[in-house]
């Protein structure tokens, strides 16, 4: 069954989409597709897959603007796909303590994505794109892209040409503690 017909039916047994639900799930243009790695065991925990409005770009960057409110005791990072200014990554960040994911909600877990036989080999570094990059960050692309690299959707959204977006989300700064935060892996298609 196409994914929009699920939602659809899925809608009418519960009354919780409308007719408006019905034409944005048949008339997205393109996703963005966010996976979550653990920050120090490199484990792919969670993901999630955002069907936008906007034009598709045909640039092979994924054309991603930052709104970046840095905590003085609490901050908030957003990203945003620049041609429709749609979110797609909403988190606050707390100097004293632990910010949370705002948006997006909801999340897939890792059985409920379908797996590859056989891993996708890593692109060049070259083709990964770094969303805000922080000054003297280490980036270890090789562990990023093993944790997902064996998902299925991935291998479909390598496609599109676009080159992988990671990004760093550090809920907690100042005394921040490592094992809450995390990479996300950001790919685009239409």
């Amino acid at each position: 069954m196409k994914r929009w017909m699920f939602f659809v039916l899925l809608g009418l047994m519960t009354g919780c989409l409308d007719d408006s639900d019905y034409v944005y799930i048949r008339e997205h243009k393109q996703s963005i597709l966010l996976l979550q790695v653990d920050y120090t065991s490199y484990e792919f925990e969670q993901g999630t897959e955002l069907f936008l409005h906007a034009e598709y770009s045909d640039a092979d960057t994924i054309p991603i603007g930052v709104d970046y409110d840095p905590p003085g005791d609490f901050g908030n990072i957003s990203l945003f796909y620049e041609p429709g200014h749609e979110v797609i990554f909403n988190g606050s960040i707390v100097w004293d303590g632990t910010g949370h994911l705002k948006f997006p909600k909801w999340f897939y877990y890792p059985s409920q994505f379908a797996t590859l036989n056989t891993p996708v080999e890593k692109p060049d570094d070259d083709e990964f794109q770094i969303i805000f990059p922080e000054e003297g960050l280490e980036y270890p692309l090789d562990s990023i892209w093993n944790a997902v690299n064996h998902l299925s959707i991935v291998s479909r959204y390598l496609k599109s040409g676009k080159k992988i977006g990671v990004f760093r989300y550090t809920p907690s700064v100042g005394a921040g503690d490592p094992n809450e935060w995390d990479w996300y892996v950001i790919m685009n298609t239409n």
